[in-house]
C-alpha cells in the first residue's frame, strides 16, 4: 500500500517470470446546415438548467406539419444516414422527431472519434472525417482538462492530468460513474480498457496501464473496491496494447509481438491477477519484414476470433510505411496457431489508442468495407490513415490532423474511437 496522503491505490507484486446523441453538428453542407451547426454550437455553451428543459420539450417550437411525419417514415430516412451527424440534424428538427427517432432498429451509425477537450469527429461515408465540436458533458467533470484513454459501445473513459480524477461518462445519456483517483503525482494514465460497458454487466472489471514513477504498471478495478489494485511485473513494457478476449485479460508488446495472457481472480481486497503465460506468438511469425523493419502491434477482436495486426515500417525516424498484416491467433492449441488472412468481407477494424474495435460497415450502403482505420497513439502520434486489405492502399482519415497539432494538448492524450447504438 502506498503511504503517501490521500493514495487510494493498494500495490500487488506478481512473481517475475516470463437524449441520446451528443451535442455535436457538422459545419458543411447547405445554408440550413450551417444554421443548424451554429445552432449547436451555441447549445453547447447552454447553462445545465436551460438544456435540462429543452431535453424535455418544454421549449419545443409550435408544431409543424413535420411533427406529424410518421415514424417509419422517419426510420426509412435515418437507414440512408450513417453519418451520426445527419443523424442528429434529424433528431434536432422537433421532439416528436426525437423521440420517433429512438429505437428503430436501424443499424449503428458509423464511429466517432473523440479527440482532446472532448471534442466529437463523426466518421463520414466517404471515409474521412467530419468537423469536430465540443459535446456538452454533465458539470462537474472537468473535461477540458482530462485525458480521453478508453472507451466502451457509448461510454468514454476520461483521466484528470497527474493522478487526478477518473470517471465514465455515457456520451448519449451523460450517466457519469465515478473511478478512484490514483492518487499520485508523477503518474501519466495510457490506456483503460474495460471488459463490458457498465450498463451491460454489474461485474464488469476497469484495467488501466498507466506509467509510474517511471515505470510501467497495470491497475484493476470493479464497482465495489475502494482503490485500484496496482500490480507490476518485469514483463510490463513501456508501450502496450490490452484487451479482454473470452473472460481474460490480454497484453501486447508494441514493438514486438510478445503476447502474453492473464487470468484474473477474486481475493479478500477485489478482482487480482491470479495466473499469467506468455503465448509465445513471436516465434510464429515470419521474418520476411519483421527482421529489417520497425514494427507496430494491436490487436482486437473480430467474429469471436482475436486478430493481430502488425504495421510494418521503413525505420523509426523516416517513418517510411512499408506493410500491414494480419493473423488470427489460435491461443486454445499448444503451441498456439497463427494464420494469415486479407479480408475483413464487409466488415472494417478500427485501431486507437483507447482501445481496437471492428464495425459492420457494410450494413450501411455504399460504405466501403475491408479498411483499417488507424489512430494516432504515444508510438505513432502523427501516424492517421486508412489502409485497404484488398489492395494495400492508404489515404488520409484527418484533413489536416484536428489532434496533437497544438503545443497545448499533447498533455492530453490522444484520440480514442466510439461506437454508438444508434
Amino acid at each position: 500500500m502506498d503511504s503517501g496522503a490521500g493514495t487510494a491505490v493498494g500495490e500487488y507484486l506478481l512473481p517475475v517470470s516470463r437524449t441520446p446523441w451528443p451535442l455535436l453538428l457538422d459545419c458543411h453542407g447547405s445554408a440550413a446546415d450551417r444554421r443548424m451547426s451554429r445552432a449547436g454550437e451555441m447549445f453547447d455553451e447552454m447553462p445545465q438548467e436551460k438544456r435540462a428543459r429543452i431535453d424535455a420539450g418544454a421549449e419545443d417550437p409550435p408544431e409543424s406539419s413535420w411533427a406529424g411525419l410518421h415514424a417509419d417514415a422517419l426510420g426509412v430516412v435515418l437507414r440512408f444516414l450513417p453519418c451520426l451527424a445527419d443523424r442528429a440534424r434529424v433528431r434536432a428538427v422537433c421532439r416528436q422527431w426525437r423521440d420517433a427517432a429512438r429505437g428503430r432498429g436501424v443499424a449503428p451509425p458509423l464511429p466517432l472519434l473523440v479527440l482532446p477537450r472532448f471534442r466529437f469527429a463523426s466518421l463520414t461515408p466517404g471515409g474521412v472525417l467530419s468537423a469536430a465540436r465540443r459535446a456538452w458533458m454533465p458539470p462537474g467533470l472537468d473535461a477540458g482538462n482530462a485525458c480521453c484513454v478508453g472507451s466502451s459501445d457509448a461510454w468514454v473513459v476520461g483521466a484528470g492530468q497527474a493522478g487526478g480524477e477518473c470517471f465514465i461518462v455515457n456520451a448519449f445519456s451523460h450517466e457519469v460513474r465515478r473511478l478512484p483517483h490514483l492518487g499520485t503525482y508523477d503518474c501519466s494514465l495510457r490506456k483503460v480498457a474495460l471488459s463490458a460497458s457498465p450498463e451491460s454487466a454489474p461485474d464488469w472489471i476497469a484495467v488501466a496501464f498507466m506509467i509510474r514513477w517511471s515505470r510501467p504498471e497495470l491497475a484493476l478495478w470493479r464497482p465495489g473496491m475502494r482503490s485500484w489494485r496496482v500490480c507490476h511485473h518485469a514483463l510490463f513494457a513501456g508501450h502496450i496494447d490490452i484487451a479482454f478476449y473470452q473472460g481474460k485479460l490480454y497484453m501486447l508488446w508494441k514493438f514486438t509481438p510478445c503476447l502474453f495472457a492473464f487470468e484474473l481472480g477474486d481475493d479478500e481486497h477485489g478482482v487480482t491477477i491470479s495466473r499469467m503465460k506468455d503465448c509465445f506468438i513471436e516465434k510464429l511469425l515470419p521474418t520476411t519484414l519483421g527482421s529489417t523493419h520497425e514494427l507496430s502491434c494491436n490487436m482486437v477482436e473480430w467474429h469471436g476470433r482475436l486478430l493481430l495486426i502488425i504495421r510494418y515500417y521503413g525505420g523509426y525516424q523516416a517513418r517510411h510505411r512499408v506493410k500491414v498484416k494480419v493473423f488470427v491467433m489460435d491461443l486454445s492449441t499448444n503451441p498456439s496457431v497463427l494464420t494469415e488472412i486479407h479480408s475483413f468481407g464487409s466488415d472494417c477494424i478500427f485501431i486507437g489508442s483507447g482501445g481496437c474495435k471492428s464495425f459492420p460497415a457494410g450494413q450501411h450502403g455504399g460504405v466501403e468495407g475491408d479498411l483499417i482505420y488507424f489512430g494516432p497513439d504515444h508510438y505513432n502520434p502523427h501516424d492517421a490513415f486508412v489502409y485497404s486489405m484488398r489492395d494495400g492502399r492508404t489515404g488520409p482519415i484527418f484533413k489536416p490532423l484536428p489532434c496533437v497539432t497544438h503545443a497545448s494538448e499533447r498533455n492530453l492524450g490522444f484520440p480514442v474511437w466510439l461506437f454508438p447504438k444508434e
